[in-house]
């Protein structure tokens, strides 16, 4: 039996038949192999980066692991991007790159020059610091044995990419005698420990959870919510579980960090106790100023990872019990107890009340309104993908969920141009059956914009906003603060010239569902955490240290250079 044949019935039985390739001529007996399965569906794009991109927002949409082909060379440098998008967000997702014949490589050189082989590049050493595990076959007895460790790496969270590097000509070999299949049936999940929290739980008066991503991906974004409630316990969520339930949930909080909610950063400043489950608190969410986070509160961390909690304490946040769990272990074994919280409830309500509407958009809020009618016309199986910069952020800050919408893209790497090609893998995740928003930017859209090629080629639900402020508004911000509103290499005219029409773009296409709404190149983020400030002091200053339980950290006028 040939090996690519083999491979993919391996993969397919596995779970994993669809693929998202650019071809070439180091992968193609491989592509050949896909095409001739019955089950395996494949999916063409214009650049690799978009089909590495296309992986994540399938995995987000569907709960499953697609297969990413690229050629050599080129073809692997362009992965790059997409695969670290995955690593940072802990998505799956498996590679397969096409490499250049064994008897060309440098493999079976002494002198070790810089390339042996046309397109040689040496994939293994390049990924492996952003993938799980990447793995080059070097003999074909290899694959059968390189295929079952990636197969139960991938399965196995944290999750993360990996690479099998596959030669030309060992896709070219066959088995003499078919090698055994051995299944890797579904994720697989640690076992659970049981933790006795109550103590700690009974002598809280203002206890608050903060969900992430890892919740979604343990599968427990439903149990969170309901664990949260029946202990009467306030949440909020990092932006990775920003979806795990409507917006207006009674005991949701909102989204904390630099680009947060008000509210939501005076909770987790105020709280007494801080539950920290599947989420990595990085420096987005807990600002730039680690001495005044949270200070009052005692601490729980629960991760998967031991390296996420104790990069916490190397910054100075004292975590008082380390929990290195499955987030989804954690919440269905954790010990509900019915607390008093009614005070503090009504606390946060009160600033709900008083905090939630943001003044400082009163005058400069074209984007808000047209972000708050977008969200109020939804289908209820929308999914949203904003792209990166400003249009992030303004979509998160107007985001009203309904149950059944979902909302996500790439946090930790936050790569331009990532929406549209996220957007095509959501589409094709949801088997075309749900209605999928790409809100991108003026900027990030032209990053991918060929992708609109694979929209039409597919025929795919998508529907494309463009937040059209010519330019990079969020860094214009940044140069407002720090460099004296000197807007070098990010106004309409250094960086468009003229003015782009996306919309007769997306007609030579043959795309209609395409919208690009006019903003003020001015328009601002608000609210907004300056660096070097405690979570409370975000800009537009306004005054409420009256209200706060706890005492406010002095602000910083200069944080960013002084910290």
């Amino acid at each position: 039996m040939n090996a690519c044949d083999w491979i993919v019935e391996y993969l397919a039985k596995n779970g994993l038949d669809v693929y998202f390739l650019v071809t070439g001529g180091a992968i193609v007996p491989f592509i050949n192999a896909v095409s001739k399965h019955h089950g395996a569906k494949y999916y063409c794009f214009q650049h690799e980066q978009s089909a590495a991109m296309a992986a994540e927002g399938y995995f987000r949409a569907s709960g499953k692991i697609a297969v990413v082909c690229t050629t050599s060379g080129p073809g692997v440098q362009n992965l790059l991007n997409g695969v670290c998008g995955l690593w940072y967000d802990s998505v799956p997702g498996l590679f397969i790159t096409g490499q250049v014949n064994t008897a060309e490589s440098l493999n079976a050189l002494s002198s070790q020059p810089r390339q042996a082989g046309f397109q040689e590049m040496p994939v293994v050493e390049i990924f492996q610091s952003i993938t799980k595990l990447s793995l080059k076959v070097n003999s074909l007895c290899d694959v059968p044995v390189m295929l079952r460790r990636l197969m139960s790496c991938v399965k196995t969270p944290r999750f993360g990419p990996v690479v099998l590097d596959l030669p030309v000509d060992i896709q070219m070999s066959s088995f003499e005698v078919e090698p055994e299949v051995q299944f890797v049936d579904g994720i697989i999940r640690p076992s659970a420990a049981t933790y006795d929290l109550s103590e700690l739980f009974r002598a809280s008066k203002r206890p608050l959870f903060v969900f992430g991503h890892g919740v979604k991906l343990s599968g427990c974004a439903a149990e969170a919510v309901i664990c949260a409630t029946s202990m009467r316990i306030p949440f909020v969520v990092s932006w990775g579980a920003f979806d795990i339930c409507p917006t207006d949930h009674p005991f949701r909080i909102g989204s904390h960090g630099v680009y947060g909610d008000r509210v939501a950063n005076y909770a987790i400043q105020n709280c007494d106790l801080l539950i920290m489950v599947g989420t990595r608190m990085d420096s987005r969410q807990i600002g730039g100023s680690t001495s005044s986070f949270s200070r009052f509160s005692k601490k729980i961390m629960v991760d998967i990872d031991r390296a996420e909690i104790l990069k916490l304490e190397d910054k100075g946040i004292k975590i008082d019990h380390h929990v290195y769990e499955d987030a989804g272990n954690f919440i269905r074994t954790l010990q509900t107890t019915d607390l008093d919280t009614h005070e503090w409830l009504e606390k946060l309500k009160a600033w709900k009340q008083k905090y939630s509407v943001e003044i400082a958009r009163n005058n400069d809020d074209v984007v808000y309104k047209y972000l708050d009618n977008f969200f109020t016309g939804l289908p209820k199986d929308a999914i949203i993908i904003p792209d990166q910069g400003g249009n992030l952020i303004w979509t998160m800050q107007s985001a009203k969920l309904q149950p059944g919408h979902a909302l996500f893209t790439n946090y930790g790497n936050s790569s331009m141009g990532f929406a549209l090609p996220c957007a095509i893998g959501a589409a094709i995740g949801s088997g075309l059956r749900r209605p999928v928003y790409c809100i991108d930017g003026d900027g990030g859209f032209q990053m991918n914009i060929q992708e609109l090629l694979t929209v039409k080629k597919y025929n795919l639900p998508i529907h494309i906003i463009i937040l059209n402020n010519s330019g990079y508004g969020i860094i214009k911000q940044f140069q407002d603060s720090y460099f004296s509103s000197k807007y070098v290499a990010t106004s309409k005219a250094e960086v468009f010239g003229d003015t782009v029409s996306f919309e007769r773009i997306a007609a030579a296409y043959g795309i209609e569902n395409l919208t690009d709404v006019a903003i003020p190149e001015t328009q601002k983020i608000y609210p907004k955490l300056e660096f070097g400030n405690s979570l409370e002091n975000m800009t537009p200053y306004i005054e409420f240290e009256s209200d706060m339980i706890v005492e406010t950290p002095p602000r910083k006028a200069d944080g960013w250079k002084s910290n």
